[in-house]
């Protein structure tokens, strides 16, 4: 009897792990959405700061003036780039919304947004009930008196003064305006009102739901935001630790689909970093605000960017000397017949930063090698920090992206060239390491036996090769 309730219980409770990490698996590959949005606007805003920094070089302060429409052409561009970063509240709140739904995306997508307006309505309300007219009313902050729009960085939206939310309120909005339109989109109502039945009822609820929602939130809002500055800053205290911390864990959670949930809290959020741009706007997240100070002609110390220092190391050298490892280890004879698809994995991934089918490949295989690189994956991220090697990423990291935005800003990024210094020496590394412990323990890398492995692993085959595991074992 007690031995069933045990297993009922342990039933329970890994029912339970397993429908939390789904959840946080379907959560991490909505958000991807609106976030992709980001890195492909900021490639053609890189355009704009290296156009930027060409002019600060032809045209140096005290100087002559560069003509005007070329400086208009060129802040126009560099705009452009910037638009995703002060709008990902817009961006997440429509994105995720309809990246979660899994019919009438375009009802989801009205929901999300509505649902955030109606939350800027709300708060702005609460705001004219605690303080009268914010752009006016004083209060005392750290001894000095300045205006409640001061204090709380007050902004425009949807025409009224409301906090910036940024992209976590966007992520609430979202995840409120999927939730009402997963209950309402299949509504019917009688005959007469029919036409507003269904998915058209959906962003209704949910401007509704927006509007309550935010009437707590504008009260409270002060205090979560403190809470994400206070986490990131918690992190940062950590030091060279932090580094290592964020790093290891992302390349750990990759076998989980969670790494993205980590990602968008690190890149987009208070908790990888805020920073106020000279227009006033709240750019938060480590990826937003390298970027936006890029924009800004900001100086940037690898401290600035202490979560994606590594990211082109591992992209482009850590995954190349660990394919090539596998390469090596394959027969001559077979290299031509099974090399082919693990070399052009390592062009792919030094090229343009994609690393699935190496990472999960060896995973798959050998889950030994994976922890190494997840424990060395943290290492040099945190001698990147520690070297003050700084760099800028936009998410597409491989050497076009490393060649786009940051060679021209080296003035303005800290030792920008470590990346190429530590690089080669981390990726001779991992050929060492791979290429002797896959002969060691004799691991069954693609083309090295007549009925193993032909070709690397996607994610996709890694999870069916998984199951097929499972039932054998069971």
């Amino acid at each position: 009897m007690e031995n069933n309730l045990k297993t009922k219980n342990q039933s329970k409770w890994k029912y339970l792990f397993i429908n939390i990490r789904s959840n946080l698996e379907t959560f991490g590959r909505a958000i991807l959405v609106p976030v992709t949005v980001i890195p492909l606007l900021a490639l053609i805003g890189a355009i704009g700061y290296t156009g930027q920094a060409i002019l600060a070089q032809v045209y140096p302060k005290g100087g002559s003036k560069p003509p005007v429409e070329l400086e208009l052409a060129i802040n126009a561009i560099k705009d452009l780039g910037m638009i995703a970063i002060t709008n990902i509240d817009f961006l997440v709140a429509i994105g995720l919304a309809a990246g979660l739904a899994k019919s009438e995306k375009v009802s989801a997508a009205l929901s999300g947004l509505m649902a955030y307006a109606a939350m800027h309505l709300a708060t702005a309300l609460i705001l004219k009930i605690i303080y009268g007219d914010p752009s006016k009313t004083e209060i005392v902050f750290e001894g000095v008196k300045k205006t409640v729009k001061d204090v709380f960085g007050l902004k425009i939206r949807f025409g009224v003064l409301s906090f910036q939310y940024s992209a976590f309120g966007g992520m609430l909005a979202g995840l409120l305006g999927y939730t009402i339109h997963k209950y309402t989109y299949k509504l019917k109502f009688p005959e007469v009102l029919s036409f507003f039945g269904g998915p058209k009822f959906s962003p209704v609820a949910s401007t509704l739901a927006g509007w309550v929602f935010g009437l707590g939130l504008g009260y409270v809002w002060i205090y979560i935001s403190k809470g994400l500055t206070y986490s990131g800053n918690s992190l940062q205290k950590l030091g060279a630790f932090s580094p290592f911390l964020y790093y290891s864990l992302n390349r750990a959670l990759i076998p989980f689909g969670l790494h993205q949930v980590l990602n968008f809290f690190i890149y987009y959020t208070q908790v990888g970093a805020q920073w106020i741009d000279p227009n006033g706007n709240q750019i938060t997240g480590i990826l937003n605000v390298s970027l936006a100070k890029l924009a800004f002609q900001q100086k940037i110390t690898a401290q600035d960017t202490w979560a994606t220092n590594g990211v082109f190391v591992n992209n482009m050298f850590s995954l190349t000397g660990a394919a090539l490892a596998m390469f090596f280890v394959i027969p001559k004879a077979n290299r031509k017949i099974y090399g082919s698809s693990i070399i052009s994995a390592a062009i792919v991934s030094f090229l343009s930063g994609v690393t699935e089918p190496i990472e999960f490949t060896f995973l798959f295989i050998a889950p030994l090698l994976y922890v190494f690189h997840a424990l060395f994956a943290g290492l040099q991220n945190m001698l990147m920090y520690l070297f003050n090697f700084g760099s800028v990423t936009t998410r597409g990291s491989g050497i076009i992206t490393w060649l786009i935005v940051n060679p021209i800003n080296y003035k303005l990024i800290s030792n920008v060239w470590g990346t190429l210094v530590l690089g080669p020496i981390v990726g001779v590394i991992y050929f060492v390491v791979f290429y002797f412990m896959i002969k060691k323990f004799n691991y069954k890398t693609p083309g090295r036996e007549e009925n193993g492995l032909t070709h690397l692993v996607s994610k996709k085959e890694y999870k069916e090769l998984q199951k097929e595991k499972k039932k054998l074992k069971n």
